[in-house]
């Protein structure tokens, strides 16, 4: 149906609140809706749509007082036992103030999408109640693009303008309520401009960009570096002038690069703590590698933030991740190009309004260890404290944000802490101990940082002729959050992607062997028996699963630059899983059989199958929430 109430629960309070202030606005003007102007639309929509012989004809039409933006279709028994049940379309006064605006093209287009859920038999009794959650929204995102594809079609039908009526959609996005087909995975509803993509075919290939780059910052945020890559990769191979994505795969490089670091790495590099999280968010020009260091990846990242920075000089967050790049050179630290870049991002980010309060602190902070490697300890520490500040405004929010709280606070405690170790005095010598030691009680042991960490405080309890704690009476009690799992290496390194498009897939390991899954959808299962995957597929990869004893591995890694990694297969056994997901809390799921359960690891997007104290299945996937009784 179509409703901007029923949307990813990943979309932030912000959003919502925004949008009722549109609404309260709207209402607020004393603009009644147009009823005449329903009825109109209505009738001739009507008038060119084929009856539901299943249902009485005409359906009815009701205009509900409800703020709240929607729309959708109700039936009801037949009133006798010879008659035909009844159905209804139902439109909030809500959508007409806030997205129709006294527009029957838009109209046309959100009736004739209701409308048309009737005509195409999608109201009424479920067939198949044995159906699991992960089918039935899978089932009901098929319904709603069937319906958004023959509602256009009435539309036009009844004499409405095509371009016109997508401005229904274009309204629902600029009040802040889209999100990315990846995060609809969880929902009965495809993004937006997924649905563009289909119905707007003389831009598809601009809309398919721009999913894919809201599909790429997901990844980002996820720290789900190569399936990002691959995203932004696609973006600039279409729309090559698009310089907020050759800024964003320059991270997802350098992000790669960084990734396979290891202690001895940071300790030849002799740098502080660098924090990463600097990417754009919206491409407004639009509107596993082996551990260790890899030159070539260096070169890549490098290349693609220089190419987006020809396109757009004043990129602050391109320049930022540059002077990142070359403090950690292959080669060793470039302290000069390091701070030249970083100075000049510190100073763009002053004037860059786009740039969000924790992005202007992982710059300064940046910046601020490109300094002390420099040997500029006050500068150090002034960028440092501004970076508290603005970190300080971000977290005061309720946004989504791009860097966890843990990883713009442990960053401050690590670099200030060697602001004060470089110092001979004994209070500065004091007060860096009792950072280092805050880092590493908080800090989790995984990092690449935390050894080098370790290594300081034992050299400031030396100076100061203290006693050194012992690593373990250090180490946190709760190693830091995990990364969610986005895609799966198969094979000779064909990395396999959630959204990925099903013909990327066979394109890279062939035509499988096709295994429809439950009649009345497209959804069906791509079977590599060779490779031990199955990948449960409609128009898009829905789910990855690995089946056998030759499917790979599945690498799980810490949140945050230097983290550690675990490792889960198929064959493990239960203990060895719980030992590699620590902490991690599960629910019991169903993917497609309702009798066959898994345990769902909703933060990792991972269900795991266990029988008989073994491994049996590992399926990377986003399941829809749990519903609750008696809500909507």
């Amino acid at each position: 149906m179509m409703s901007v109430c029923r949307r990813s629960v990943a979309l932030s309070a912000v959003c919502l609140a925004a949008f009722l202030a549109v609404v309260a606005a709207a209402r607020a003007q004393d603009t009644a809706p147009d009823r005449p102007l329903t009825d109109e639309v209505f009738a001739q929509l009507l008038a060119v749509a084929e009856p539901a012989a299943e249902f009485e004809w005409p359906p009815a039409l009701e205009v509900s007082a409800e703020d709240t933006a929607k729309a959708h279709v109700t039936a009801a028994p037949a009133q006798d036992r010879d008659g035909k049940p009844s159905a209804k379309v139902v439109i909030t006064e809500g959508m007409l103030e806030a997205v129709i605006q006294e527009d029957p093209d838009r109209l046309a287009f959100v009736l004739g999408h209701e409308l048309a859920h009737i005509v195409l038999g999608h109201v009424g009794p479920e067939s198949g109640h044995e159906r699991t959650p992960f089918v039935r929204s899978v089932f009901n995102r098929q319904q709603e693009t069937e319906a958004d594809q023959k509602g256009m079609e009435l539309a036009l039908a009844a004499g409405y303008s095509y371009r016109r009526a997508l401005k229904a959609i274009h309204r629902m996005m600029e009040l802040g309520l889209e999100y990315s087909s990846f995060e609809g995975l969880g929902t009965d509803h495809p993004s937006w401009k997924d649905r563009l993509t289909l119905l707007d075919e003389e831009q598809a290939s601009l809309w398919g960009a721009m999913s894919a780059f809201d599909n790429g910052t997901v990844f980002l945020l996820v720290e789900q570096y190569g399936a990002a890559e691959r995203c932004f990769r696609r973006v600039v191979k279409e729309f090559p002038s698009c310089y907020e994505a050759w800024a964003n795969l320059g991270y997802a490089l350098l992000m790669q690069y960084c990734d396979a670091l290891e202690t001895d790495d940071l300790r030849r590099f002799g740098i502080g703590q660098i924090v990463c999280g600097g990417f754009y968010r919206r491409p407004a020009s639009l509107e596993a590698r082996v551990r260790g260091v890899d030159e070539e990846l260096w070169w890549d990242a490098v290349g693609a933030l220089r190419e987006a920075l020809r396109l757009a000089p004043d990129l602050t967050l391109a320049k930022a991740n540059l002077g990142i790049a070359y403090l950690v050179r292959p080669a060793g630290k470039d302290v000069g190009q390091a701070t030249e870049y970083l100075h000049a991002a510190v100073d763009a980010a002053q004037r860059d309004e786009t740039l969000a309060p924790l992005a202007r602190a992982a710059v300064l902070i940046n910046a601020g260890v490109a300094d002390l490697a420099d040997g500029n300890r006050e500068l150090c520490a002034q960028r440092l404290e501004g970076a508290a500040q603005e970190g300080g405004r971000a977290f005061a929010g309720q946004a989504r944000h791009v860097l966890p709280r843990h990883t713009i606070s442990s960053a401050l405690l690590y670099n200030s802490a060697l602001v004060l170790a470089g110092s001979n005095e004994a209070d500065e010598l004091r007060g860096a101990l009792v950072l280092l030691e805050g880092y590493l009680r908080v800090a989790t042991p995984a990092s690449a940082w935390w050894p080098l960490a370790y290594a300081r405080y034992e050299q400031v309890c030396e100076q100061l002729g203290i006693a050194a704690r012992s690593q373990e009476q250090l180490r946190p009690r709760r190693e830091g959050p995990l990364r969610q799992v986005t895609s799966v290496a198969v094979g000779s390194g064909h990395l396999i992607t959630l959204t990925d498009p099903v013909s990327d897939v066979q394109e890279r390991l062939g035509a499988g062997e096709a295994v429809p899954v439950v009649a009345g959808t497209n959804l069906r299962r791509l079977r590599y028996a060779r490779y031990g995957v199955d990948v449960l597929v409609s128009d898009e990869v829905l789910a990855i699963c690995l089946v056998g004893p030759s499917s790979p591995a599945l690498t799980i890694r810490g949140a945050g630059l230097g983290a550690g990694s675990a490792t889960v297969r198929v064959g493990m056994t239960g203990d060895e899983l719980e030992q590699a997901l620590a902490d991690e809390d599960y629910d019991f799921r169903q993917l497609t059989d309702p009798d066959v359960n898994y345990r769902f690891y909703r933060g990792l997007g991972l269900a795991v199958r266990v029988k008989g104290g073994v491994v049996r299945e590992l399926v990377v996937v986003q399941l829809p929430e749990r519903a609750i009784p008696g809500t909507g």
